[in-house]
């Protein structure tokens, strides 16, 4: 007998605390393996490692709550309050389970290792902003600089992406030249690509851009729900039910991995019985524009 999984709305205090999971699970692989190797790896926090090399006695976790705090009223001015209020939980909590672990937890020795480094720290930061991502979440920080370069100046995601963090790892670079060369910045590299791989198998699969299919009874609720919140073309397509014999109406979407939690509480709010796959979209043309989730 087959049994029929439902789909279930993601309550608040679940995405919460998954939040709160994947933030942990990064600060663990920041603390015990990138910051150890004095890996550059981008973002707030390789910004903040900048910082803490350059400015000596002051703990990381200081200089990521004021770059965040300030990036956060950046935000707030050029990308409006919906941006402001996502992302003040997880720029907040970040910087303080990192002050916590600096003030409570030993550092350990991995400079000498910087394969395990690279290898372990990847995988943790890509696990922990998978689940970030995932469940509707932003870990703050440099996320709002490449949202304000895309929408302000048309920016392409990716390259507002390489081009934030392209510039904090050569600083990492510069500053650390004495001791490593280049060699540093292009382990940072490794790390980067690592942990972006991890977090969009985490999250939908290894394809950033998914088609979604959508077989409901609700329709036009879906689809209005969809055009309101993601601003999301859809195409509906007339089905008939093999087994039932019934006409259905099928809707296709696609999507960026930042949208799949919102598209899944929508259909799961409206008709938790929907029948819904999700296919991989690796070639797009024609009307898609490539944007993140406000």
């Amino acid at each position: 007998m087959s049994k029929h999984r439902k789909l279930k709305v993601v309550s608040k205090y679940e995405r919460y605390i998954m939040i709160s999971i994947g933030i942990i699970i990064m600060s663990f692989g920041f603390y015990y393996f990138i910051l150890p190797a004095d890996l550059v790896v981008g973002g707030v926090t390789g910004l903040g490692l900048v910082l803490t090399t350059t400015f000596e006695g002051f703990p990381v976790s200081v200089f990521v709550l004021v770059l965040n705090v300030i990036l956060l009223l950046i935000g707030l001015i050029f990308l409006g309050k919906k941006l402001f209020v996502r992302s003040i939980y997880g720029s907040l909590l970040f910087p303080l389970v990192l002050f916590l672990m600096e003030t409570f937890l030993p550092l350990i020795d991995i400079k000498e290792d910087l394969f395990l480094a690279v290898t372990f720290g990847g995988v943790l930061l890509g696990v922990g902003f998978g689940l970030v991502i995932k469940y509707g979440g932003t870990s703050g920080g440099t996320d709002i600089p490449i949202k304000i370069l895309n929408k302000k100046l048309k920016m392409p995601i990716s390259l507002a992406l390489y081009s934030t963090d392209g510039t904090i790892i050569l600083l990492g670079v510069l500053v650390f030249y004495s001791e490593y060369g280049i060699t540093a910045g292009l382990y940072a590299i490794i790390t980067m690509f690592i942990g972006g791989y991890v977090a969009d198998m985490v999250i939908v699969g290894r394809n950033s851009k998914k088609a979604v299919q959508i077989i409901t009874d609700f329709p036009t609720e879906i689809k209005e729900a969809i055009y309101e919140l993601l601003y999301r073309g859809v195409t509906e397509v007339k089905i008939r039910g093999g087994y039932s014999n019934k006409d259905k109406t099928m809707l296709v979407t696609v999507i960026t991995k930042q949208e799949y939690y919102f598209i899944r509480n929508i259909i799961a709010r409206i008709d938790e019985n929907a029948f819904v796959y999700v296919t991989p979209a690796t070639e797009i043309h024609g009307d898609f524009e490539e944007r993140e989730s406000d």
